[in-house]
């Protein structure tokens, strides 16, 4: 009788989207963890990027498992024919999981030493569905660029955090959504498949390219029963150098991909219909709608600042096709007056 194979116990999901220069340093974070019951799941979504020798997504990681002698069971590849975003791409890469837990470890960034072993140890003595370590935000480059200096101090900041102890049943959720006791970034934690799972049954597909963190976070607090926070650094969170180029904004193609954040809130507010009202309440529902906000607030002070003064009113047009104008000129009244 063949010896049945042994199930890892935490599954590492890569999305790939023309990421492949730095796939490799990802991968190799995983392969040097002291725990070692892991499963790696990479999901191409569309990608036609190559690393420095010309090697696609497929023939870096083919590679990879040679180098280590991994067996083929623990490496999943899953591929895209076309580009759906991360929201879809981290779905594909949760239902192909086989392990109890999931940790989300995007394609330029890294696991660091001992993370795994920290967060599983954590997560089977306190039985939670979410364990949250700590993260290391650095700059690609040593530059002195004053605007990244700045975006590394604040995602540093908002990284870290961290619910210090355990949060159970409502208190997930309001923890995360109400009193913003700990972030809602999905990288930096371990979280139970099962309760994953869950939260993705709420969301229809979408490609969401900003704020999709928010939009999975939000369902996996609010199914999750048990949140363990350890402040542990985990995880190496890399701010590309070129983010500065994110200061001018010159094609509606590029405006519209920030507008998208809309389509979050429009499937949160469409999803939350359904949420029974013991369990999400009227509290909850003001501070979404705070979140919205928030979110609306930054496209404008993007669109001021960011987008060139000749494309400007075309972009304001456009946000407004996707906030609603009366929202957009409330939001700016809001703004103005706060100057």
């Amino acid at each position: 009788m063949a010896t049945k194979r042994k199930l890892p116990e935490v599954s590492v999901c890569i999305p790939v989207f023309n990421a492949e220069r730095t796939l490799l340093r990802a991968l190799e974070s995983v392969a040097v963890q002291t725990f070692t019951e892991w499963e790696i799941i990479v999901v191409n979504d569309g990608s036609s990027g190559t690393d420095e020798t010309g090697r696609d997504c497929y023939k870096i990681i083919k590679q990879f498992r040679k180098k280590h002698k991994i067996p083929r069971a623990r490496i999943i590849y899953r591929e895209h024919k076309t580009n759906i975003g991360l929201l879809e791409a981290r779905r594909t890469a949760i239902e192909a999981a086989v392990s109890p837990y999931i940790i989300i470890l995007d394609s330029d960034d890294e696991l660091l030493p001992d993370s795994l072993k920290a967060l599983y140890e954590t997560a089977i003595s306190t039985g939670a569905d979410i364990v949250h370590g700590g993260a290391e935000v650095v700059a690609t480059e040593n530059i002195s660029d004053t605007i990244i200096q700045k975006r590394v101090s604040q995602m540093q900041k908002n990284a870290n955090k961290i619910y210090e102890g355990v949060l159970t049943e409502q208190a997930v959720f309001d923890g995360f959504l109400v009193q913003k006791n700990h972030t809602g970034f999905l990288w930096a934690k371990l979280i139970r498949r099962e309760t994953y799972l869950e939260a993705l049954s709420h969301i229809p597909f979408s490609n969401c390219v900003f704020a999709e963190d928010f939009l999975q976070y939000f369902f996996i607090s609010y199914e999750a029963k048990k949140y363990a926070g350890i402040k542990q650094p985990v995880y190496r969170y890399y701010v590309d150098a070129g983010i500065s180029s994110f200061q001018k904004i010159s094609s509606l193609d590029r405006w519209q991909k920030i507008c998208s954040t809309a389509n979050v809130f429009t499937i949160l507010f469409q999803a939350v219909k359904e949420l029974p009202l013991d369990r999400y309440s009227q509290t909850q529902k003001e501070a979404l709608q705070l979140q919205s906000c928030s979110y609306l607030a930054n496209n404008i002070k993007q669109l001021k600042e960011s987008v060139i003064p000749e494309l400007q009113p075309q972009a304001r047009e456009r946000l407004c096709e996707y906030w609603g104008e009366s929202f957009v000129n409330r939001i700016e009244e809001a703004l103005q007056k706060s100057k």
